[in-house]
């Protein structure tokens, strides 16, 4: 299921994306989470804030850059929330994908919105969500619980072009085999 967001979204409700997500806290286990971001003070703020987010469990406040996919791979984070500098090139996404495909990715970036081709292709790379830096701890703790649920996290006006591509990539294979 995806789950289309807006700025107005209540970010004050943590809880209720738990509910939403059909679990109930006291019986789930942590969702392990893990930052990549070459920005240690950045990082270390979005650390010490999950860390005492309802269900959310910090695994590392050491450096971790989003090549170390080694690393990564021994963290073994449900959700792992990453830079969008850290993988311009998407190859980072590739072996993400290949070495942790348990692992959910959610981008983040400095940019209000990211130019829409640079979101579509990270989705298409197996991105389940997309955060502004802009966003608040409570916002961001929704997504982590959402994503890690199964949905997917992403602006609302993306969906658009998300289902036209769908349907067009099914409209090129059911033509193709006549």
């Amino acid at each position: 299921m995806m789950r289309a967001y807006q700025q107005n979204d209540d970010p004050e409700a943590p809880s209720s994306a738990v509910k939403q997500a059909g679990i109930e806290s006291k019986y789930m286990r942590a969702i392990t989470v893990a930052i990549a971001d070459d920005d240690g003070g950045r990082r270390a703020k979005y650390e010490n804030s999950l860390q005492g987010a309802e269900g959310i469990r910090v695994l590392t406040y050491a450096a971790i850059s989003a090549g170390d996919i080694t690393k990564i791979r021994q963290l073994n984070p449900r959700v792992l929330l990453v830079s969008m500098k850290q993988c311009a090139d998407c190859a980072m996404l590739d072996a993400l994908r290949r070495e942790c495909p348990e692992t959910r990715v959610i981008l983040f970036t400095d940019e209000s919105f990211p130019q829409e081709d640079q979101l579509m292709h990270a989705l298409a790379k197996g991105v389940r969500g997309y955060l502004s830096l802009e966003a608040g701890m409570a916002q961001i703790s929704k997504a982590v619980h959402l994503i890690d649920s199964g949905d997917a996290w992403v602006p609302r006006r993306v969906l658009g072009n998300i289902l036209d591509q769908i349907l067009h990539q099914r409209y090129q294979t059911s033509s193709s085999f006549r």
